[in-house]
Formats: structure tokens, sequence, C-alpha cells
């Protein structure tokens, strides 16, 4: 299961935030290629395994194409990856510059 989410952030912040992702679920890196933006790790929950593969792409101005792709137990791939966006959409949210 593939989903892609565009980001007006450098593809640099969105690496460096997916390494976070990847500790704070304490994934096991399977494959990493940060110069090209890819980021493959194993993660387990429950019962289940997955391997996320992120993919980042320049896409001009500053923006950035974030591809997520989800291989493993078939149950619970759909909630994951709506998980995995919901968490870099929050932890991109929570270092953004806040001006009340």
């Amino acid at each position: 299961m593939t989903s892609k989410k565009n980001y007006p952030h450098p593809v640099g912040m969105l690496l460096d935030t997916i390494n976070d992702i990847v500790e704070l679920q304490k994934g096991k890196l399977t494959f990493s290629d940060t110069p090209n933006g890819k980021i493959h790790f194993l993660i387990r929950m429950y019962a289940y395994k997955w391997e996320l593969r992120f993919d980042v792409t320049d896409i001009g101005d500053n923006r950035s194409r974030v591809q997520i792709e989800i291989e493993g137990d078939e149950s619970g791939k759909e909630e994951l990856l709506r998980r995995e966006f919901a968490l870099l959409d929050s932890m991109l949210v929570a270092g953004a510059e806040n001006k009340l």
C-alpha cells in the first residue's frame, strides 16, 4: 500500500523528521540513502510486522513530496499509513514558529 503527500518544507527537514520517527517508533533501519531521500525501516506492533519505505523528493520552491509504501502484514496497513502521515504532520507543526 502506497500514499503520497506534499509538504511546504525542504527535503532535509523532512528527512530529519523521518529519522526522528524511526527512533520514536523504535524502528530498525533496513535501508538508508538520505542523499537520494530514501529511508526504510521495520516496525513491530503487537503481533504485526511492517516495513515502511519513505521516499522524499524535491518538487521545487523549497517544497517536498513524501511517499510512504508499507510492506508486510496485510492487517492494519491503511490505518498505519494514516498514522505515519499524522505523526509526520504533527512533528512538523510542533517545530513551526508560533506567532500569537
